[in-house]
């Protein structure tokens, strides 16, 4: 259903050219939409005769295509032979509803020579309606500023001239042996050669030239413009219209070639900076990748200005001072307006035209992300002296692809965050989970016997029973908060570590003591060598280790089943190792039994909440040490763990 309705919308599209009247058609059709609620497009098709048009009027198209960009219209360009008929087939591609085009301006000797792009519009469209405005010829403040090359004067003329003499001694050397035609050949191909080599001009005169040297130095009489046969006046005009036409044919598709050769270029250029962006991860590499690239490119110095909280623009990337050599107060308000407007301004625009910095803002979906500054090494250099619409189109491109990497950058940012944030929440619920069923357990237990003792007089064993739970179920919840207070001090990094030079023994001691009576009957082995050096330790956190550590082997074990401590010395640190005979640690257990909340597989129905073990993980690390689980030989698990010894002084 939605995409039926989607296909039913309105969609309106409005006809692009160089005309300065395609403003008033963008804006009319940018109002039809609003009006509509409905997507617009602005398409400029290039056909051969747009390449003829002086460079300020095709520029200007490119001007009109960025004012629709501006207001919200997909913008296209359509390259073909027929405007309408490539307006009619995109048209029916994108199931456009309405049309919006200029009302042509032409004589009727015109009208019936040849159909306008209009007319054949409304020929061939049958499923849109054509509307036809006349538009208002823009002011001249809306001529396009262009960067002038500093060429000489007559350009190619003197080569084209070159060719003329070479071909009229060519025509000297040939003519005691060849026929008149013949010469007529040598002519034509130094129109031809001049029409590839210098352009339209200079291959117009050389034709010109070429009859007036083929009448005077060739035909009959010889070294006069006179003509004694009339057919000749018929062979230097067809001779002229020839060369004129072989001439703007060549001149025609050396432009065409030399667009074919600018477009090759730049799809390398943005190809070579995609790849390097697709492999480039962090704003400020994305950022220097783009500088460089670009830079190299346009043969330009070049530097980011990224926004900083309060939306002013900051160097990101590139050398700021090799942009920016003067008036930089000047030139950054420049930048900012650039970004506040999201358009283009600096060197070769409308706005600040005067400055010697290019402004290239970088777009997004939600305005600018920041700006790039290109200071063009030499002005004169091939890349800057191409036709605007090509230089812009290329720049802007580029622009995209930059602002593009940064989005996805952003993108992934938010999408890290937003996954952070879901599993912090899922630890946070975990360990609302467990806190509250161990909580409860205990509490319950204590409140079941207390209930009992104020009930009434009870036996002396059964009392001692109920205070011996108490005691039991107190010391159980005590030790799950020590344990989650000291689990959130170690995440958070606030819990500061007080290392003191101090035997091991003295700690392995304090935590037996602290364990006597629930190790009464387990028979516990230590083996402390008497010659173990001082270890700096954070004595109150290292017994927790030993608690921990000792307490879970009481939990997994069978009762009155033996316990080991033991430590050597293995180069620069001891190795502790806690060990038990109970059924050991399952193969995929070794390397996750010290996660957070992570309670084994062995299927046992225990109380435990998992946290034990990961924080004697924590307080090995932030010891400098490592800690690993493994089975022990003959049945039994294993927890061994490392303390640096201190560093002696030189």
């Amino acid at each position: 259903m939605a995409e039926i309705l989607k296909s039913m919308a309105e969609r309106v599209l409005v006809c692009v050219g160089p005309s300065p009247a395609s403003t008033d058609l963008i804006r009319a059709a940018q109002r039809l939409a609003a009006d509509l609620q409905a997507e617009w497009f602005a398409v400029y098709v290039e056909d051969p005769r747009m390449l003829r048009l002086p460079e300020a009027e095709r520029n200007r198209a490119v001007y009109n295509l960025r004012l629709a960009e501006q207001l919200g219209a997909e913008t296209v360009t359509l390259r073909g032979r027929h405007i309408a008929a490539e307006i009619v087939n995109f048209a029916r591609q994108r199931n456009i509803t309405r049309v919006v085009a200029g009302k042509p301006v032409r004589s009727r000797w015109q009208a019936l020579l040849s159909e306008s792009p209009v007319d054949g519009l409304v020929r061939r469209g049958g499923d849109f309606e054509v509307r036809l405005l006349a538009g208002k010829p823009a002011g001249p403040e809306a001529t396009p500023i262009l960067i002038q090359p500093k060429r000489s004067r007559w350009p190619g003329y003197e080569l084209g001239l070159g060719y003329f003499i070479l071909a009229t001694v060519l025509a000297f050397l040939m003519y005691p042996y060849f026929d008149l035609p013949n010469l007529i050949m040598v002519y034509l191909l130094a129109v031809m050669v001049t029409a590839v080599q210098c352009g339209r001009g200079p291959a117009i005169l050389n034709s010109l030239l070429g009859v007036l040297a083929f009448d005077f130095c060739f035909v009959p009489p010889r070294w006069s413009f006179t003509v004694d046969e009339a057919k000749y006046i018929v062979t230097f005009a067809v001779m002229f219209l020839v060369a004129v036409v072989i001439g703007h044919l060549a001149s025609l598709i050396r432009r065409q070639a030399e667009a074919a050769r600018l477009q090759e270029r730049q799809t390398a250029a943005m190809h070579a900076l995609s790849r390097e962006l697709a492999g480039t991860r962090g704003v400020e590499k994305i950022l220097q990748a783009a500088v460089q690239q670009i830079s190299t490119i346009f043969e330009c110095q070049a530097v980011a200005l990224l926004p900083d909280d309060k939306g002013k623009l900051r160097a990101a990337a590139g050398d700021l001072a090799a942009v920016f050599h003067q008036d930089i107060l000047k030139e950054l308000g420049v930048a900012q307006w650039t970004y506040e407007a999201d358009q283009m301004a600096g060197w070769g625009t409308q706005t600040f035209p005067d400055s010697p910095i290019l402004y290239m803002p970088l777009p997004a979906s939600q305005g600018a992300l920041g700006v790039l500054a290109l200071r063009p090494r030499d002005p004169e250099a091939e890349n800057w002296l191409l036709p605007e619409q090509l230089r812009l189109r290329f720049l802007e491109s580029l622009a995209k692809q930059v602002a593009l990497a940064l989005e996805v950058e952003r993108l992934e940012k938010t999408a890290l965050a937003a996954q952070i944030a879901m599993e912090n929440e899922r630890l946070r619920t975990s360990l609302l989970s467990a806190v509250t069923h161990d909580l409860q357990t205990p509490l319950a237990a204590i409140m079941g016997s207390t209930t009992s003792l104020l009930q009434g007089q009870l036996p002396p064993q059964v009392t001692q029973e109920l205070l011996t739970n108490i005691y039991d179920e107190t010391e159980r919840l005590s030790r799950l908060v020590n344990n989650l207070l000291d689990m959130a001090k170690l995440e958070s990094g606030s819990l500061k570590l007080k290392k003191e030079l101090q035997p091991l023994e003295e700690v392995v001691g304090a935590a037996l003591n602290h364990l006597e009576r629930r190790l009464a009957e387990r028979p516990v082995q230590v083996s402390l060598p008497a010659d173990l050096p001082m270890v700096p330790l954070d004595g109150a956190l290292a017994e927790q280790i030993f608690i921990n550590l000792l307490e879970n082997a009481l939990r997994y074990t069978p009762a009155g089943s033996p316990i080991a401590i033991s430590a050597t010395l293995a180069g620069d640190h001891l190795e502790v190792e806690v060990a038990d005979r109970g059924p050991g640690f399952s193969p995929e257990d070794l390397d996750k039994i010290f996660e957070m909340y992570y309670r084994g597989s062995t299927g046992q129905d225990l109380t435990g909440y998992g946290l034990g073990l990961s924080i004697c993980r924590a307080i090995v690390e932030a010891h400098g040490g490592r800690i690993w689980a493994l089975n022990r030989d003959g049945g039994g698990a294993a927890v061994r763990f490392t303390l640096p010894l201190a560093v002696p002084e030189k």
